[in-house]
């Protein structure tokens, strides 16, 4: 059984999907980062099985790669998931989200009217610690992070192609992205990181398992440490060799993380 599309919709001018892949079991829901796609996660998904029963359902957002990003105008990240969430087929049971869409899923967790999950995984999501001023130098902190990012985003699409192509071919490829992504792009992530520190998440009772890289400033060194202060329902751990993609990268260790981690809820539960 292959993945297919279940239902496309627009919702003011903006495209939402969703698809799903083989499996049974409770709805395991996925939610992509900020240029990158649905089809992200079907690697992520075959590493992610053994022995946990899941359907999963992988969501097309209007932060895909290619996005014209304006949305950003009268809506929020937060705001188009949850109304992604209300096309699927069956209620959520496990959701999870990388980088831009960890942070959807956070914002979320958060609100009172979250939707009933029985966990989430966040995936290398970002938080602005209460310390951490918003001046000029966190805006240019960031935003040379948000390049850096969209530049490791693009070779590791490229995959083996990219060691034969000649390094100034794919600075330039990366270059007509962030030209392509504009500025609209990067205020959508400013927006989202810079409110992390508003959110109440001391409050969100489900329990969450967050993973990021050591080597990804979006959540390393003091930023850890406050984000487990800031949410007590949240387990996370830093990997030592892992980046922004971890999760493609060192998938097989990441998804074992997460089958650990299921494992380990009180019943029921997805795992």
């Amino acid at each position: 059984m292959t993945w297919y599309p279940v239902v496309e919709v627009v919702r003011d001018g903006e495209r939402l999907a969703v698809h799903r892949g083989p499996g049974s079991g409770p709805a395991l829901v996925l939610a992509h980062g900020l240029e990158d796609s649905w089809h992200t996660w079907q690697p992520f998904v075959d590493a992610l099985r053994g022995d946990l029963p899941f359907t999963p359902y992988a969501l097309d957002l209007p932060w895909r790669a290619g996005a014209k990003y304006a949305w950003v105008h009268h809506t929020g990240p937060a705001d188009l998931l949850r109304h992604a969430l209300t096309l699927l087929p069956e209620p959520p049971a496990l959701l999870v989200g990388h980088s831009f869409g960890a942070n959807a899923v956070l914002e979320l967790l958060a609100d009172a009217d979250r939707p009933r999950l029985e966990a989430a995984v966040l995936l290398a999501p970002y938080f602005r610690p209460p310390d951490d001023p918003i001046d000029w130098r966190l805006f240019d902190r960031e935003l040379a992070r948000f390049r850096a990012v969209i530049g490791e985003g693009v070779r590791l699409k490229l995959g083996d192609r990219r060691r034969t192509l000649d390094e100034d071919l794919v600075d330039s490829m990366v270059a007509k992205t962030l030209d392509r992504v504009g500025p609209l792009g990067f205020v959508a992530l400013l927006r989202q990181f810079i409110t992390t520190t508003d959110l109440d998440l001391d409050t969100v009772p489900v329990p969450t398992l967050v993973v990021s890289g050591a080597t990804d400033a979006a959540l390393a060194g003091p930023r850890t440490e406050a984000f487990r202060r800031a949410m007590p329902a949240a387990t996370v751990h830093t990997r030592a060799d892992g980046g922004h993609f971890c999760h493609l990268e060192q998938a097989a260790a990441v998804t074992t993380e997460i089958r650990q981690f299921l494992a380990a809820l009180p019943a029921p539960t997805v795992a």
